[in-house]
Parts: C-alpha cells; sequence; structure tokens
C-alpha cells in the first residue's frame, strides 16, 4: 500500500482553506442567527435595518462609541464577524444574493471603486470621468478567499463614503411557493423557501 504525504506548500494551503472555510461558516450561522432573531424580535429588526446601526451588527456589535449596540436578556450582540470601514453605510436589499461595496470619492471628482461578488469571482471596476474600467476580475479559487487590493492607501478611505448593497434573508420577507399537480390541487407536491 502506498502512502501519500503532503509537501508543506500542500499543508498549509489545506490549514488555509480549512481557516477560510470556519470563517465562513461563522459570519453565514451569525447572519442566519441574527435574521432568525429578527424575525420573532420586531424591535432587533428594527434596530438592525437603522442604517447607523446595520454596520455594528454585520462587524462586532459595536458603535462608535465602543458600546454594544444591542442587547438580549444582558447579553450583547458581538456582530457577525465581517471587517468593514467605520464610515460604510449598508442597504439591506431583499432582491440581490450576493454583497457589492462602493467607493465614492469624495469632492468634486466623484470616482466610484466597485467590489462586485458572484458565486464565480469579484470583479472590481471604476466608474469616474474616463468611463468604466475593470480593474481586476479574480476567479474564485480553490482557498475560498479572493485578495482584492484596492488602488487607494489605508488612510485614503476616510477620503472615500462606503457603501455596501448586502443580501437581506430575515424570514419575515420570505415566502412559500407551493407547487400543486393538476390531478390534487389540495396537497402541495413541492414546497420551497430561501431560508
Amino acid at each position: 500500500m502506498e502512502t501519500a504525504t503532503l509537501n508543506p506548500d500542500q499543508q498549509k494551503a489545506l490549514t488555509d482553506l480549512e481557516k477560510n472555510q470556519q470563517q465562513i461558516y461563522h459570519i453565514c450561522e451569525k447572519y442566519f442567527e441574527l435574521s432568525l432573531r429578527c424575525f420573532k424580535n420586531e424591535d432587533l429588526l428594527n434596530t438592525f435595518q437603522d442604517p447607523a446601526k446595520t454596520v455594528a451588527f454585520l462587524t462586532d456589535g459595536k458603535s462608535k462609541t465602543n458600546e454594544y449596540i444591542w442587547e438580549e436578556n444582558g447579553i450583547p450582540w458581538t456582530g457577525c464577524g465581517m471587517k468593514l470601514p467605520t464610515n460604510t453605510k449598508v442597504i439591506l436589499d431583499y432582491e440581490t444574493s450576493w454583497p457589492t461595496i462602493y467607493f465614492t470619492k469624495k469632492g468634486i471628482e466623484h470616482e466610484t471603486i466597485t467590489i462586485k461578488e458572484s458565486p464565480l469571482f469579484v470583479k472590481v471596476f471604476s466608474h469616474g470621468q474616463n468611463g468604466i474600467k475593470t480593474l481586476s476580475r479574480e476567479l474564485l479559487s480553490e482557498s475560498d478567499e479572493l485578495k482584492v487590493v484596492l488602488p487607494f492607501d489605508t488612510n485614503d478611505l476616510k477620503n472615500y463614503d462606503a457603501i455596501l448593497i448586502m443580501p437581506c434573508f430575515i424570514p419575515n420577507k420570505d415566502m412559500l411557493t407551493k407547487v400543486y399537480c393538476s390531478d390534487n390541487k389540495e396537497n402541495a407536491e413541492i414546497i420551497l423557501t430561501s431560508c
């Protein structure tokens, strides 16, 4: 019987993949938990949908003053684990499936850098006085981690307004689709929902 061993590069890639998968799982789990809590608690739903507080819900649960913005039974919501610039505004969109983030330069120039996710790739493009220009288009890698490099420095983030269009899967906005056969319109053969 022959045994195959991984070289150090392969082992590191496998470890990175596992870490990325765990991070993806954690963020998705927390976002789904948040969605279910919003379904049960209208006050939480209203707070989550407040653009001034949504970033805290998605990141670490803390406001700009470093206080938790939501507590339930004395337990603070510690966020979903994403990382976003503090000046980001979030729009929860019931019709989008993948996040898109826009960085619009403040001032006269109004150049916008867009990062658009999809199931297979991330596309980065700019829109400004010179029209639309694709900066990069990265196919999904085996590690499920894509690295996008913005065309400006960390200190320049303050010169951009950031808007994140985020899919919103709160159950109270979902619907059931029931599919019947023509000979039995009383009992659905298929019942679907997106949650």
